[in-house]
């Protein structure tokens, strides 16, 4: 009786889990994962566009020219993410894909391999993890499209403005977009407008920071970003979530 429950617990669960994916017809590959330095370590970021695009998704890679409708409303699109489970002596990876809100929408069993080699070893696991996907059984069913069309339209904006972030309490809950320009990036939302510009320091984890008038720095502190700039000799700290 136990085991009647638990498949059907799972049936359950892996039926809402494809519902809510399949709603989704664009993913958005980062060049660089969190969990690695370098942008596509072992080759992991084409990789997963290279998966994601097996399986029947539209793949595009942060810094590809995007198409209108999700330049227009990033929400319409997932982001794929690799995370790294720490473990000695083996490789431990998952494949995780995201909403515009950094809500988890489908995350594969961890993938491992125990090859010392890392680049051989990483790579295994990744293509162990990705072995989730056989049974997925995506097929986009224009979900996320219906969604996004009954928000209301908003007035067309110009385009070389530079837009101030808004400080309000949401905001812990808005995500905005690093692209990679000369000596920095820029910071866009998702319609996109760029609302800030970032420029390289000697140190890790520290940009100049130029936001419309506004002139400070932004800086990592936890795990976390925030703009810091001094307003009438007082220290403003405000936090930002940027997806590098």
């Amino acid at each position: 009786m136990k085991r009647f429950l638990l498949l059907i617990i799972l049936f359950v669960y892996n039926l809402t889990v494809a519902q809510n994916i399949n709603d989704y017809k664009y993913v958005i590959v980062p060049a660089k994962f969190d969990a690695f330095k370098e942008p596509n370590k072992y080759n992991l970021n084409v990789n997963t566009k290279l998966l994601l695009q097996k399986y029947g998704f539209e793949v595009f890679m942060i810094d590809d020219e995007l198409p209108t409708e999700i330049a227009d409303s990033r929400c319409k699109a997932l982001f794929a993410d690799v995370i790294e489970e720490k473990a000695l002596m083996i490789s431990k990876l998952k494949i995780v894909l995201k909403d515009c809100k950094d809500k988890v929408v489908y995350e594969t069993a961890v993938g491992k391999s125990r090859e010392k080699d890392f680049k051989v070893s990483y790579n295994l696991a990744f293509r162990d993890a990705a072995k989730s996907f056989e049974t997925l059984n995506y097929k986009y069913n224009g979900g996320n499209e219906i969604a996004v069309t009954t928000e209301e339209k908003q007035e067309p904006k110009e385009e070389s403005k530079i837009y101030s972030l808004e400080t309000n309490p949401e905001n812990s809950e808005i995500f905005f977009f690093a692209q990679p320009i000369t000596n920095g990036f820029q910071i866009v939302n998702s319609e996109p407008r760029v609302i800030m510009r970032l420029f390289n320091t000697s140190q890790k984890g520290v940009f100049i920071a130029i936001r419309g008038d506004e002139k400070g720095i932004v800086i990592t502190k936890n795990g976390k970003w925030f703009f810091e700039n001094y307003v009438d000799g007082k220290l403003l700290s405000e936090p930002i979530n940027i997806r590098f």
